[in-house]
């Protein structure tokens, strides 16, 4: 009976141990400082633009736009040269009969009239071709009148053109390139073939009326001279011309029409409006319609000033820290758009410490800042395309109560809080941290007004032992703040009492199950603490790159190097040296059939050279990196052999193909950490709650140097490496949030 009982408590005893022993590796206290949250925001903004032009010649008004989101907000015009434009006069379009020009009657003239003074742009005339074509060319043309005889004399208005007919009797063109001025007077219009030859049997017929009731000359060319065949026979012909007068507007009714509206334009052609805000109704142009009692249209010179503004928006954020002000920071680019070209941002009310960066060049004090009406106005002096500009603000954090109603928790329990909110609108972001400090995972929840009296969230079944942290972080757009509490999670030790008897019964299984479990959780704890130890070499091996070369073996000259420090190296003395040291007694870090990587110490650095079949590969460092470096050097090497191998066995000296090795020592051996890095958007890509703290950090770097890259060694602490900060790092190097800026 006593050797039962004491089995009993011996089992009993060695169940409190082992779950004593679960409890005490997972227990850790966390530190809980600088954890912030970066919350997007769009901003709007207001351009201004002014645009000058002029229309020549014109009879409609159009004026073109950027884009359809532009609107106008004034415009002034200048009419000038107001005439009437193109119109088709009619002379005679009767007719009953035909003349020829052929090889004995070479041309035929009508009579023109003109009462004031025109502009000629072309006529029609009435007839038809024969089938045969001339052998050589018949002109339409425009003479002067020779009065005395009723004949067309020998000057030439404009210039003449070949004739332009076919065999079907139609009215046809006969287009001047070039506009013909006629003043007022008397003239001949003339179908000239006085270059017929005798055997040329071609004809054009030009239709006439013979019962005309105009009283005007036509006219003959037969036998070398000109002679007057009489009135009230004309050939058919209309005119295309315009009056080459100018109009006052208001003779005849010159009104311009903006928004449906019709606006009166006086006599001195200024036209003005103001206060408008017109759109285009998703076009990239306005159009004006003139309007006028004419019944032709009229063509004008004007001179205009049109000014537009633009809403667009920017994207910015601000970045909540526990214990600091909130951080605001917006960047954008202008592009210069017409003449005037100007920006304003209304900020908000809040905002204090305002800077603004042009290129990163602090341009605060040229800049209009009206801290009245809270407006900051970028004038067109200032603005040159593509600059990128950055406003930064700062504002104190928004104070509110945060109430967790208990100070421990137990898993699966439900956690309840409540928030006595600061504004009447805005969002909530919780956030919870486990006893390791990590974010826990589905733990990140928007809390979206109307609140409840409280907030809850199921903590999970899972959760470790410790001091937890949640951080509520309030934002409605103007204000932000946060605000902490903290909270202990215990795990209760119970026994069931049909567990109890089951250890009863398998005593020596428990034991044996406790040593198995126990051995679990030490290799785990191995691996973790493994990983931690890789994550943190992977750092410092990459801290300690100095050089990289790769060269050809046959020649000695390199292909491809890198720089990874001030310090002023030789590659070719440096090359030359290990290619002599070569065959001496290195120590040998990895040798087989095909390549060989030795090392040295030279001064105060460490050689590595790596041996492949038709290069080599140099890596200077500080220190002596870590074994899985080696392996990286190896995959390396592999990529470079697929890719350049047959570079390499025909190389001539052109090094030009060789480098995209860069892209190769970024996969293999992470060089990017070592570059100065920019902040891309994080989009749509999901970030932790420790990378959101390394965008932070970064951006702090930023605004601390005033520069636009930072460097991975200003965000994180050199002597500790801390992993969890390093391996958020490289994740963000691998979503492309932190990129190279070279």
């Amino acid at each position: 009976m006593r050797k039962v009982k004491r089995i009993f408590f011996l089992n009993l005893i060695l169940l409190a141990f082992v779950l004593g022993f679960f409890s005490q590796i997972n227990y850790s206290k966390a530190q809980v400082e600088g954890e912030s949250l970066a919350i997007n925001k769009n901003f709007q903004f207001l351009e201004y633009s002014q645009k000058i032009g002029d229309v020549v010649n014109s009879n409609s008004m159009n004026i073109t736009i950027p884009s359809s989101t532009w609107n106008l907000t004034s415009m002034e015009v200048n009419f000038t040269e107001v005439k009437l434009g193109q119109e088709i006069i009619t002379i005679e379009d009767g007719n009953d009969d035909f003349e020829k020009i052929y090889k004995s009657y070479k041309a035929w003239a009508v009579q023109l009239n003109i009462t004031e003074d025109i502009i000629l742009f072309g006529v029609y005339i009435y007839g038809f071709k024969s089938l045969l074509d001339p052998i050589n060319p018949v002109y339409v043309q425009i003479n002067g009148y020779n009065k005395n005889f009723n004949i067309p004399n020998s000057t030439i208005y404009g210039q003449p053109i070949l004739i332009n007919m076919n065999n079907s009797a139609l009215w046809y063109l006969q287009k001047f390139p070039e506009p013909v001025p006629l003043p007022r007077g008397q003239y001949f219009l003339v179908v000239n073939g006085t270059s017929y030859v005798p055997s040329d049997n071609s004809a054009y017929s030009w239709f006439l009326n013979s019962t005309s009731i105009h009283n005007l000359h036509i006219a003959r060319y037969y036998s070398g001279s000109w002679s007057d065949q009489g009135i009230g026979k004309v050939f058919c012909h209309k005119l295309i011309q315009r009056r080459d007068k100018s109009f006052n507007p208001e003779e005849i009714n010159i009104s311009i029409q903006v928004d449906n509206q019709d606006y009166p334009v006086p006599n001195t052609g200024y036209f003005n409006i103001s206060n408008v805000n017109l759109s285009t109704d998703n076009n990239t142009f306005f159009n004006f319609p003139i309007n006028h009692n004419q019944t032709v249209e009229i063509i004008f010179n004007a001179t205009y000033s049109t000014k537009f503004v633009n809403i667009q928006y920017q994207q910015g954020s601000v970045l909540i820290e526990n214990g600091e002000e909130n951080l605001w920071s917006i960047n954008f680019t202008l592009l210069k758009i017409y003449d005037n070209y100007s920006v304003k941002f209304h900020y908000p009310s809040n905002w204090d410490n305002l800077e603004i960066f042009r290129n990163d060049v602090n341009v605060s004090s040229d800049v209009s800042i009206d801290p009245i009406e809270y407006i900051i106005h970028i004038t067109t002096n200032l603005i040159l395309n593509s600059d990128n500009w950055q406003i930064r603000a700062s504002n104190p954090r928004t104070e509110f109560d945060l109430d967790i109603r208990r100070s421990e928790y137990n898993p699966g329990q439900e956690l309840r809080f409540s928030i006595d909110t600061p504004a009447p609108s805005g969002n909530y972001t919780f956030v919870l941290y486990n006893a390791d400090h990590y974010e826990m995972e589905d733990a990140q929840q928007i809390i979206s007004y109307p609140l409840d009296d409280t907030f809850s969230f199921v903590l999970p079944t899972h959760s470790i032992e410790g001091e937890y942290h949640a951080y509520v972080y309030f934002f409605d757009g103007v204000n932000a703040g946060v605000e902490t509490a903290s909270f202990l999670i215990t795990i209760p030790f119970t026994i069931d009492p049909i567990l109890l008897f089951m250890i009863i019964l398998t005593s020596a299984l428990v034991i044996s199950v406790t040593i198995s479990i126990v051995v679990v959780v030490k290799k785990h704890k191995r691996k973790a603490e493994a990983y931690k130890e890789e994550i943190f070499n992977k750092c410092m091996d990459i801290l300690n790159l100095n050089y990289i070369m790769v060269s050809e073996k046959k020649s000695s000259l390199n292909v491809y190097e890198q720089v990874f420090t001030t310090q002023k190296l030789d590659p070719t003395l440096i090359s030359g040296f290990l290619a002599a040291i070569h065959s001496f007694g290195i120590e040998l870090t990895n040798t087989d059939e095909k390549t060989q990587t030795i090392k040295l110490e030279y001064k105060n650095s460490k050689v590595l050279m790596s041996e492949f079949k038709d290069f080599r590969i140099v890596i200077i460092m500080n220190e002596l990196p870590s074994l899985k470096f080696f392996d990286s050097i190896s995959n390396l090497a592999l990529d470079i052999e697929t890719q350049y191998s047959r570079y390499l066995e025909n190389f001539k000296g052109n090094i030009d193909p060789f480098q995209g090795i860069e892209n190769l020592l970024k996969k293999h051996l992470d060089i990017s950490f070592l570059y100065p890095l920019k902040i891309v958007k994080t989009g749509k890509t999901k970030v932790s709650q420790t990378e959101k703290t390394i965008i932070g950090r970064a951006l702090e770097s930023m605004k601390k140097n005033k520069q636009k890259y930072f460097y991975t060694t200003h965000i994180m602490e050199i002597k500790t490496c801390d992993s969890k900060d390093i391996e958020a790092i490289f994740n963000l190097i691998d979503k492309n949030i932190f990129q190279p800026v070279i």
